[in-house]
């Protein structure tokens, strides 16, 4: 057994600095394969692209609707939200709604007699001491 277990080792152990074969990298082999992979992926996207071309063409010829990508008019379909973010204006519309709202005079609820006021006027009013109707004291 003790001659067994040295043949083992030495077949091992190369020394501290010597790096067996079999550890190496063939970086020629990942390249070339990394290239043929790429080039297989571009051929293969081209003719699909060529395949999508000529396949609308002959439907376009048959039916003679020409079909182009239409531009989307409405903000949102159905709950998904279809407005490019360097066009949306809705944010600076319901600040400006807001700042209305908070600014000035109008009904919160008619029938039951609940109006709104400017707030810089209620918090004026209320900071002197005037609380409306029904506030706690």
């Amino acid at each position: 057994m003790s001659g067994h277990a040295d043949s083992h080792s030495s077949n091992d152990s190369h020394g501290p600095g010597h790096k067996a074969e079999d550890d190496e990298i063939a970086y020629g082999k990942v390249i070339g394969v990394g290239v043929v992979s790429l080039t297989i992926f571009a051929l293969s996207t081209w003719w699909a692209a060529v395949i999508l071309s000529r396949e609308t063409k002959k439907v376009e010829d048959a039916t003679g609707v020409t079909h182009r990508p239409s531009r989307v008019e409405k903000d949102e379909i159905g709950i998904i939200d279809q407005v490019p973010f360097a066009t949306d204006r809705r944010l600076p519309k319901w600040k400006a709604e807001r700042a209305a709202h908070l600014n000035g005079y109008g009904w919160t609820d008619r029938p039951k007699g609940l109006t709104h006021v400017p707030i810089e006027g209620a918090m004026d009013a209320v900071a002197g001491g005037a609380l409306p109707e029904g506030a706690p004291r």
